[in-house]
């Protein structure tokens, strides 16, 4: 009788434990969201800003190919025309890009990457190396003009 006083004494402190790991656990959670939040809306913040300099690049790069195949109007009218739909094109994408939602564009990319792993890694390779390049380059004219 007394063994099973024990056990059943052990089993109600392991029980308790048990709840009080629990507890902690979910308070440590709640904790840790409310903290990671301000970070998360910082994160998001920013990556808004990119986005919208991004578009900006993109606009300003097409209007560029616009002019130049302005340019080639004259001697190459056919070429002036696939350069004028490339311009289109980027600039289209400006578009798309400043009016989704970062998490919309997120989930685009997703989607692209389980449909086509291959193409998505080849993109973001490329990405990651413009963006560096953009940064350098960034850099350099902080540089120069600081």
């Amino acid at each position: 009788m007394e063994q099973r006083d024990s056990h059943d004494r052990a089993s109600d402190q392991a029980d308790r434990l048990a709840d009080k790991t629990k507890a902690f656990g979910e308070a440590a959670r709640t904790k840790l969201g409310e903290m990671a939040e301000p970070i998360k809306d910082k994160a998001r913040s920013m990556a808004e800003e990119q986005k919208s300099a991004g578009a900006d690049e993109l606009k300003g790069l097409g209007g560029a190919i616009h002019g130049a195949a302005n340019e080639l109007e004259k001697e190459l009218p056919q070429t002036a025309g696939y350069i004028h739909s490339a311009a289109d094109t980027l600039q289209s994408a400006s578009s798309v890009l400043r009016d989704r939602s970062i998490e919309d564009l997120l989930s685009a990319f997703n989607n692209f990457a389980k449909q086509q792993p291959a193409a998505a890694f080849a993109g973001s390779v490329l990405a990651g190396f413009a963006l560096s390049r953009f940064l350098k380059s960034s850099g350099a004219e902080n540089r120069k003009n600081g």
